[in-house]
């Protein structure tokens, strides 16, 4: 019972780890996820893997390991006789065949089979997770671009209010404006607009990241505009060259 819990948690912790990557790849930020999470409607751990492997994720040699370790699993989990990873030779012989082509080289010749195969399991078990939580990292780092290009993005778009914000903190310090600066030549004024700028920008990017979470986070990422925003546009588009 100890090695059937030992293999089926270690498979369980690989499953969860596909359905957070997959979030992170499909930029799906909801907890309940009829998909993604743990009801009886998530997909399988068998379309995971076969969704990564065709998004070129995973190749065929990680994509055959997480196979068979799923494989292992169900035996392990739902085949009475499966006791021990030897018994497995007489459930499919393939599995412990697979398994034995990657018994690791610091396995001590001397060792049992029971432990050579269990090491193996073990070993197949850390080359795929540690892939799976390397692409977790590199998607969760796009997201964090994703967000950067936003911040940048809205910068951009609200840099008049930006500069009016500097002009107003500049006015109640009772300094000169940016042309006096320009015109004065003096870098320590200048210095001390661009000082002013830097905060306004600083506080304008605090309050956009305080706005991200929840429904407006699948905002900054979602891959489509609609009909009515194309309008939006259109329309302001009209209004500006009045």
């Amino acid at each position: 019972m100890e090695l059937r819990s030992w293999v089926i948690s270690h498979v369980l912790r690989l499953e969860q780890t596909s359905s957070s990557l997959m979030r992170a790849i499909l930029r799906m930020f909801n907890e309940n996820s009829k998909s993604l999470g743990n009801q009886s409607s998530a997909l399988s751990f068998k379309s995971k893997i076969d969704l990564l492997y065709d998004l070129e994720e995973i190749d065929k040699t990680y994509y055959n390991h997480l196979l068979k370790l799923m494989e292992i699993r169900n035996q392990f989990a739902h085949n009475p006789n499966a006791t021990s990873f030897e018994e497995l030779d007489n459930i499919n012989p393939d599995i412990n065949k697979y398994l034995e082509k990657n018994i690791p080289e610091e396995i001590v010749t001397d060792s049992d089979r029971e432990t050579k195969l269990k090491a193996a399991f073990s070993e197949l078990f850390k080359m795929a997770a540690g892939k799976l939580l390397v692409l977790e990292i590199e998607y969760t780092r796009g997201i964090e671009k994703d967000i950067l290009k936003h911040i940048n993005h809205q910068i951009v778009e609200n840099i008049d209010s930006i500069w009016d914000n500097a002009l107003t903190r500049q006015k109640e310090e009772n300094v000169s404006t940016p042309i006096a600066y320009m015109l004065s030549g003096n870098p320590n004024q200048l210095e001390h607009f661009y000082s002013n700028f830097k905060l306004s920008m600083s506080e304008f990017t605090v309050k956009e990241l305080e706005k991200i979470g929840g429904d407006n986070l699948k905002h900054i990422f979602k891959q489509k505009e609609t009909t009515a925003e194309t309008v939006e546009k259109i329309n302001k588009k009209k209004e500006s060259e009045k």
